[in-house]
Protein backbone atom coordinates (compact mmCIF):
# COMPACT_ATOMS: atom_id res chain seq x y z
CA UNK A 1 0.00 0.00 0.00
CA UNK A 2 1.32 3.57 -1.01
CA UNK A 3 0.71 6.92 -0.58
CA UNK A 4 1.89 10.55 -1.08
CA UNK A 5 1.01 13.82 -0.87
CA UNK A 6 2.68 17.28 -1.06
CA UNK A 7 3.06 20.36 1.61
CA UNK A 8 5.23 22.61 -0.27
CA UNK A 9 8.12 22.11 0.14
CA UNK A 10 7.84 19.19 1.51
CA UNK A 11 7.13 15.69 0.03
CA UNK A 12 5.81 12.47 1.57
CA UNK A 13 5.61 9.05 0.41
CA UNK A 14 4.99 6.27 2.60
CA UNK A 15 4.96 2.19 1.70
CA UNK A 16 3.66 -0.38 3.26
CA UNK A 17 4.68 -4.32 3.02
CA UNK A 18 1.25 -5.70 2.72
CA UNK A 19 -2.29 -4.47 1.87
CA UNK A 20 -4.28 -6.19 4.49
CA UNK A 21 -3.73 -7.12 8.01
CA UNK A 22 -5.66 -9.43 11.20
CA UNK A 23 -5.48 -8.43 14.54
CA UNK A 24 -2.51 -7.87 16.76
CA UNK A 25 -0.62 -8.45 13.24
CA UNK A 26 2.11 -5.44 12.80
CA UNK A 27 2.38 -2.81 10.38
CA UNK A 28 5.48 -2.49 8.68
CA UNK A 29 6.54 0.29 6.52
CA UNK A 30 8.91 3.42 5.60
CA UNK A 31 7.77 7.09 5.14
CA UNK A 32 10.09 8.86 3.28
CA UNK A 33 9.80 12.63 3.48
CA UNK A 34 11.94 14.90 1.23
CA UNK A 35 12.74 19.16 0.98
CA UNK A 36 12.39 20.13 -1.99
CA UNK A 37 13.11 23.82 -1.26
CA UNK A 38 16.66 25.53 -0.03
CA UNK A 39 16.10 25.98 3.40
CA UNK A 40 15.57 24.07 6.41
CA UNK A 41 11.94 22.78 7.10
CA UNK A 42 10.87 22.49 11.18
CA UNK A 43 10.17 18.59 11.22
CA UNK A 44 8.99 18.45 14.98
CA UNK A 45 6.89 15.64 16.02
CA UNK A 46 6.71 14.72 11.83
CA UNK A 47 6.18 11.15 11.39
CA UNK A 48 3.14 7.87 11.24
CA UNK A 49 0.57 6.52 13.48
CA UNK A 50 -2.23 4.08 13.75
CA UNK A 51 -5.68 5.34 14.28
CA UNK A 52 -9.04 4.25 14.69
CA UNK A 53 -11.83 6.56 13.60
CA UNK A 54 -15.34 6.95 12.50
CA UNK A 55 -15.22 7.00 8.50
CA UNK A 56 -17.57 9.34 7.80
CA UNK A 57 -16.02 11.97 10.28
CA UNK A 58 -12.53 11.26 8.63
CA UNK A 59 -14.59 12.35 5.55
CA UNK A 60 -15.94 15.65 7.06
CA UNK A 61 -12.83 16.25 8.93
CA UNK A 62 -13.77 16.56 12.06
CA UNK A 63 -11.10 17.82 14.27
CA UNK A 64 -10.15 14.95 17.03
CA UNK A 65 -11.94 12.13 14.78
CA UNK A 66 -9.02 9.49 15.23
CA UNK A 67 -7.93 7.98 18.55
CA UNK A 68 -3.94 7.03 18.17
CA UNK A 69 -2.65 3.88 18.86
CA UNK A 70 1.13 4.12 18.41
CA UNK A 71 3.08 6.16 16.89
CA UNK A 72 6.48 6.81 15.13
CA UNK A 73 8.57 9.75 14.58
CA UNK A 74 11.77 11.28 12.69
CA UNK A 75 14.33 11.80 15.34
CA UNK A 76 16.03 14.66 13.88
CA UNK A 77 14.25 18.37 13.92
CA UNK A 78 14.82 19.70 11.08
CA UNK A 79 15.36 18.80 7.23
CA UNK A 80 17.33 20.53 5.42
CA UNK A 81 16.96 22.30 2.10
CA UNK A 82 17.19 19.22 -0.52
CA UNK A 83 17.80 16.48 1.85
CA UNK A 84 15.72 13.21 1.99
CA UNK A 85 15.13 11.19 5.18
CA UNK A 86 13.72 7.76 5.58
CA UNK A 87 11.51 6.29 8.67
CA UNK A 88 11.60 2.23 8.69
CA UNK A 89 8.67 1.48 11.12
CA UNK A 90 6.26 -1.06 12.81
CA UNK A 91 3.42 -0.20 14.19
CA UNK A 92 1.78 -3.27 16.14
CA UNK A 93 -2.17 -3.41 16.11
CA UNK A 94 -4.01 -4.45 19.41
CA UNK A 95 -4.97 -8.14 19.79
CA UNK A 96 -8.46 -7.08 20.12
CA UNK A 97 -8.24 -4.16 17.90
CA UNK A 98 -12.33 -3.15 15.89
CA UNK A 99 -12.31 -4.60 12.60
CA UNK A 100 -12.76 -2.54 9.57
CA UNK A 101 -16.67 -2.62 9.14
CA UNK A 102 -19.16 -0.46 7.40
CA UNK A 103 -18.60 2.63 10.09
CA UNK A 104 -15.24 2.52 11.46
CA UNK A 105 -11.38 1.76 10.64
CA UNK A 106 -8.56 1.94 11.07
CA UNK A 107 -6.07 4.41 9.36
CA UNK A 108 -2.50 5.08 8.96
CA UNK A 109 -1.91 8.99 9.80
CA UNK A 110 1.37 10.30 8.35
CA UNK A 111 2.52 14.15 8.33
CA UNK A 112 3.63 16.90 10.81
CA UNK A 113 1.91 16.13 13.80
CA UNK A 114 1.89 12.68 12.21
CA UNK A 115 -2.00 13.72 10.76
CA UNK A 116 -2.18 15.84 7.40
CA UNK A 117 -2.64 12.77 5.73
CA UNK A 118 -3.81 8.89 5.91
CA UNK A 119 -4.37 5.71 4.60
CA UNK A 120 -7.77 3.92 5.23
CA UNK A 121 -6.02 0.14 6.96
CA UNK A 122 -8.16 -3.01 5.71
CA UNK A 123 -8.08 -4.52 9.15
CA UNK A 124 -9.75 -8.09 9.77
CA UNK A 125 -10.68 -10.40 12.02
CA UNK A 126 -8.26 -12.89 13.42
CA UNK A 127 -7.80 -16.09 10.99
CA UNK A 128 -9.19 -18.36 13.75
CA UNK A 129 -12.66 -16.82 14.26
CA UNK A 130 -13.28 -17.01 10.91
CA UNK A 131 -12.79 -21.07 10.71
CA UNK A 132 -14.71 -21.47 14.15
CA UNK A 133 -17.28 -19.70 12.47
CA UNK A 134 -17.15 -21.77 8.79
CA UNK A 135 -17.49 -25.12 11.48
CA UNK A 136 -20.94 -23.25 12.68
CA UNK A 137 -21.73 -23.09 8.82
CA UNK A 138 -20.70 -26.38 7.96
CA UNK A 139 -21.51 -29.33 10.87
CA UNK A 140 -24.30 -26.76 12.45
CA UNK A 141 -25.96 -24.44 9.22
CA UNK A 142 -25.94 -21.36 11.05
CA UNK A 143 -24.97 -18.78 8.31
CA UNK A 144 -22.70 -16.06 8.12
CA UNK A 145 -25.17 -13.00 7.90
CA UNK A 146 -22.43 -10.05 8.53
CA UNK A 147 -19.75 -9.36 10.98
CA UNK A 148 -18.38 -5.58 12.58
CA UNK A 149 -16.08 -4.50 15.03
CA UNK A 150 -16.78 -3.67 18.62
CA UNK A 151 -14.37 -2.49 21.08
CA UNK A 152 -14.12 -5.23 22.72
CA UNK A 153 -13.45 -8.02 20.01
CA UNK A 154 -15.25 -9.26 16.73
CA UNK A 155 -19.03 -9.53 16.95
CA UNK A 156 -20.71 -12.25 13.87
CA UNK A 157 -24.74 -12.00 12.97
CA UNK A 158 -25.53 -15.80 12.16
CA UNK A 159 -28.86 -17.10 10.47
CA UNK A 160 -30.17 -19.84 12.10
CA UNK A 161 -30.87 -23.14 10.17
CA UNK A 162 -34.69 -23.88 9.53
CA UNK A 163 -34.40 -27.27 11.29
CA UNK A 164 -37.43 -28.34 13.57
CA UNK A 165 -35.41 -28.36 16.54
CA UNK A 166 -34.22 -24.58 16.43
CA UNK A 167 -37.62 -23.40 15.05
CA UNK A 168 -37.45 -21.09 18.01
CA UNK A 169 -33.87 -19.29 17.07
CA UNK A 170 -34.41 -15.94 15.40
CA UNK A 171 -30.83 -15.08 15.74
CA UNK A 172 -27.36 -15.26 17.10
CA UNK A 173 -24.58 -13.19 18.30
CA UNK A 174 -21.58 -13.97 18.69
CA UNK A 175 -18.81 -12.39 20.17
CA UNK A 176 -14.74 -13.04 19.63
CA UNK A 177 -11.84 -12.05 21.42
CA UNK A 178 -8.29 -12.88 23.24
CA UNK A 179 -8.32 -12.76 26.44
CA UNK A 180 -4.76 -13.61 27.76
CA UNK A 181 -3.99 -16.52 25.65
CA UNK A 182 -7.79 -17.74 26.02
CA UNK A 183 -10.32 -17.84 23.56
CA UNK A 184 -13.68 -16.42 24.68
CA UNK A 185 -16.96 -16.89 22.88
CA UNK A 186 -20.14 -15.13 23.96
CA UNK A 187 -22.78 -16.18 22.31
CA UNK A 188 -26.42 -14.60 22.55
CA UNK A 189 -29.22 -15.90 21.08
CA UNK A 190 -32.32 -14.41 20.25
CA UNK A 191 -35.28 -17.23 21.05
CA UNK A 192 -38.66 -17.51 21.11
CA UNK A 193 -40.67 -18.95 23.69
CA UNK A 194 -44.12 -19.56 24.60
CA UNK A 195 -45.39 -17.71 27.81
CA UNK A 196 -47.93 -19.79 29.49
CA UNK A 197 -48.00 -17.69 32.71
CA UNK A 198 -51.17 -15.49 32.14
CA UNK A 199 -54.80 -15.95 30.81
CA UNK A 200 -53.88 -16.15 27.48
CA UNK A 201 -51.12 -17.98 26.18
CA UNK A 202 -48.80 -16.00 24.19
CA UNK A 203 -44.96 -15.68 22.45
CA UNK A 204 -42.37 -13.66 24.34
CA UNK A 205 -38.71 -13.04 22.90
CA UNK A 206 -35.26 -12.56 24.84
CA UNK A 207 -31.75 -13.22 24.82
CA UNK A 208 -30.04 -16.14 25.78
CA UNK A 209 -26.57 -15.38 26.84
CA UNK A 210 -24.00 -18.41 27.40
CA UNK A 211 -20.04 -17.40 27.71
CA UNK A 212 -17.25 -19.99 26.42
CA UNK A 213 -13.54 -19.43 27.40
CA UNK A 214 -11.35 -22.35 25.85
CA UNK A 215 -7.55 -22.47 26.19
CA UNK A 216 -5.23 -22.85 23.64
CA UNK A 217 -5.19 -26.44 24.47
CA UNK A 218 -8.78 -27.02 23.83
CA UNK A 219 -9.08 -24.43 20.36
CA UNK A 220 -5.65 -25.01 18.96
CA UNK A 221 -3.76 -27.94 17.42
CA UNK A 222 -0.31 -25.30 16.11
CA UNK A 223 -0.17 -21.83 14.34
CA UNK A 224 -3.57 -22.07 12.50
CA UNK A 225 -4.36 -25.51 13.04
CA UNK A 226 -8.03 -25.25 14.84
CA UNK A 227 -8.80 -28.20 17.58
CA UNK A 228 -11.85 -29.03 15.18
CA UNK A 229 -13.34 -32.15 17.46
CA UNK A 230 -12.81 -30.05 21.09
CA UNK A 231 -14.50 -27.11 19.34
CA UNK A 232 -16.77 -28.66 17.61
CA UNK A 233 -17.90 -30.29 20.74
CA UNK A 234 -17.68 -27.07 22.62
CA UNK A 235 -20.34 -25.36 19.93
CA UNK A 236 -22.64 -28.79 20.26
CA UNK A 237 -23.02 -28.08 24.31
CA UNK A 238 -24.31 -24.50 24.06
CA UNK A 239 -26.54 -24.76 20.98
CA UNK A 240 -27.83 -27.84 22.97
CA UNK A 241 -28.68 -25.20 25.77
CA UNK A 242 -31.19 -23.32 23.78
CA UNK A 243 -32.52 -25.81 20.88
CA UNK A 244 -35.93 -27.23 21.10
CA UNK A 245 -36.26 -30.27 23.55
CA UNK A 246 -38.00 -33.55 21.75
CA UNK A 247 -41.24 -34.68 23.45
CA UNK A 248 -41.00 -38.40 21.99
Amino acid sequence: MKGTFFSKPLEWNIETDKESWTQGESINGVLRLKNHGSESVDITNAGVAIAYADIKKVHARTEGAMKFDGKALFSESELKGQEQKELPFSLTLPANCPVTDKKASYYLAYGKNHGESHLMLKVEPKILFGKVVSLMDTFFRFKLKEYKGTKNGVEYKLIPPTARDMANLDGLNLMFSIQGENLQMDYEFMVRRLDTSGVVNKIEKLSVKIPKTLTPREFSLGKDMINQDVLLKSIEGVISEVKLKSVF
